[in-house]
């Protein structure tokens, strides 16, 4: 088999996480529950350290939880929120592989193929905590040669919790000094029903979840193996295979094998949505813009995976605010749009944006869910490290300055000038908005001749031109500029077009020094005999003056 490097993440509180996330700087009481196959009993599924404290433990009943905390938060388990958070971090950890695998409550990656191009496995490890910290989960972790093992080298009770077996042959050490009942738990297949997983929380706890976790089908297995004297993989690697293969034993088997790589253990692997919109709900109203702000940076971290799995950038963003409806009016929803001067997948960039766009926002209502959606996005493809400054890096920090200043102060409130097809300075540009699609800025490194328009200049050309050529006196045929001469500097340049409009122009542009050191753009008119209002005599002009 080619070699592989499995990271899995356990979400031990899945169950709680998944109902968030809650409000910054709060540490409430809180407990989920969850009925039991008749929906009679109602037991206490997962606690926070909050309830805990009050004396509220996973499995109580819950009027007795209820009585110990009584002003503990008291939530339902939601399925469907707990896959949409596995989903999200499945996104938000897609920079660092793309062979992604959620089973439930675990998220495992393949990270072989990228130890390289993160330097090494430090500073893999370094990301992947940023980007899970992102998403407000505290997972567990645990690294293996084999999807299986890191499985279950991250569920192994404490003492037995080995976080890296880098190499095959300490994976194997490790499986094998594992408990029989992990293997029936989180190896095999259809291993346990939802009513049957419960969350370990404690030490204490490990070996006794992993047990409960097994289902009824694997129960008398598991027995009969204990019956052999059976407790750890390793007892069960030395038992004779036909024998177990006679006693209904081959799934255990086959799963040993897997776990320490003598089988191919192929996973299906996650694959992200054609396009992005991810919508989460709060649990609290949230009426202030740092609440917005943190319960969207998990979004974002998530958009940033999705972007990079798909090689593209974001052009266009939409974050859509859902108000509390509790109120007696109905309100529609706030829709906050960004538009990036320069698409980029960035996340600390896209966080940036947004928290100046929420600066400038005004909260019609509470709000009870967000949504973040992609609308326009651009392909992207990687870059390769270069010997030099990247120069992408430099002209990206000139477009990022650009979106901030646009989302503090307006898009109407940052412009640039934009060339025209058009040889007459006057006519040359034209001012736009910065973030304009049609008015992308180019860094002076990565402009060219044929990035520009046709009409390019070799002669220099200054960028204050004034609002209108100022005629200048003349002595002896040389231009005077505030009464003193100006030295010419250049040869001329001459533009002569206009004919098509009826604002034709003929003339002589020069550099000219003035006496003070001063850069001059200077023309003279040229008259043609052809033209009625063409002057008798020629005339000196001041247009432009260099910085």
């Amino acid at each position: 088999m080619p070699p592989a490097l499995w990271l899995c993440l356990n979400l031990p509180t899945l169950a709680l996480d998944a109902l968030g996330p809650w409000p910054p700087g709060v540490s409430l009481p809180a407990l989920v529950w969850q009925a039991d196959a008749g929906g009679r009993t109602r037991t206490v599924l997962i606690a926070n350290a909050a309830a805990q404290a009050l004396g509220v433990q996973a499995g109580q009943r819950l009027g007795s939880a209820q009585a110990l905390a009584p002003q503990a938060l008291v939530l339902a388990r939601d399925p469907a929120r707990e896959a949409a958070l596995l989903e999200r971090l499945a996104l938000g950890l897609g920079s660092l592989s793309p062979q992604r695998v959620i089973e439930p409550p675990d998220l495992l990656l393949d990270i072989h193929a990228s130890l390289r191009l993160f330097g090494g496995l430090r500073p893999l490890l370094r990301r992947a905590d940023r980007l899970v910290r992102a998403q407000a989960v505290q997972p567990r972790w645990s690294l293996a040669s084999t999807p299986l093992a890191a499985r279950l080298l991250a569920h192994a009770p404490p003492a037995q919790r080995q976080r890296r077996c880098v190499q095959l042959r300490s994976t194997r050490r490790r499986v094998l000094a594992l408990p029989l009942a992990l293997l029936g738990a989180w190896g095999l297949p259809c291993g346990a029903t939802d009513t049957e997983r419960r969350a370990a929380d404690g030490p204490a706890d490990a070996a006794g979840v992993a047990a409960r976790r097994v289902a009824a089908a694997h129960i008398a297995t598991l027995e009969m193996l204990h019956a052999l004297g059976a407790r750890c993989l390793a007892d069960l690697q030395r038992l004779p295979r036909a024998g177990l293969r006679r006693r209904g034993a081959q799934d255990w088997v086959d799963a040993l094998d897997r776990a320490l790589g003598d089988q191919p253990d192929p996973r299906r692997c996650h694959e992200p949505p054609e396009a992005f919109a991810l919508a989460l709900e709060l649990p609290w109203r949230a009426d202030a813009v740092p609440a917005i702000e943190a319960a969207a940076a998990p979004l974002v971290q998530a958009l940033c995976g999705w972007l990079a799995l798909r090689w593209r950038a974001a052009q266009g963003l939409s974050l859509i605010l859902r108000h509390d409806y509790s109120s007696r009016r109905s309100l529609p929803d706030q829709v906050l749009r960004l538009d990036l001067a320069t698409p980029s997948r960035e996340a600390r960039h896209l966080q940036t944006l947004l928290r100046e766009h929420l600066q400038h926002l005004v909260l019609a209502a509470p709000v009870d869910a967000i949504t973040l959606q992609l609308d326009t996005s651009l392909p992207e493809a990687g870059r390769p490290t270069t010997l030099w400054p990247d120069a992408h890096q430099q002209a990206q920090a000139h477009t990022n300055l650009v979106d901030r200043l646009q989302a503090r102060l307006g898009a109407a409130q940052v412009r640039r000038l934009l060339p025209q097809a058009d040889a007459r300075p006057e006519k040359a540009d034209r001012w736009v908005n910065a973030g304009t699609a049609d008015a992308k800025p180019l860094a002076p490194h990565a402009a060219s001749r044929d990035a520009l328009p046709a009409l390019t200049h070799a002669l220099p050309r200054p960028t204050w031109l004034l609002p209108a050529p100022l005629p200048l006196a003349e002595h002896d045929g040389q231009p005077l500029h505030q009464g003193r001469p100006l030295r010419i500097l250049s040869r001329a340049e001459r533009i002569e077009t206009g004919w098509h409009d009826g604002a034709l122009v003929r003339r002589d542009y020069h550099v000219a020094l003035g006496q003070a050191g001063t850069l001059c753009w200077i023309y003279r008119e040229r008259g043609n005999p052809a033209f009625d209002d063409s002057p008798a005599q020629p005339r000196w002009f001041l247009h432009g003056l260099f910085g």
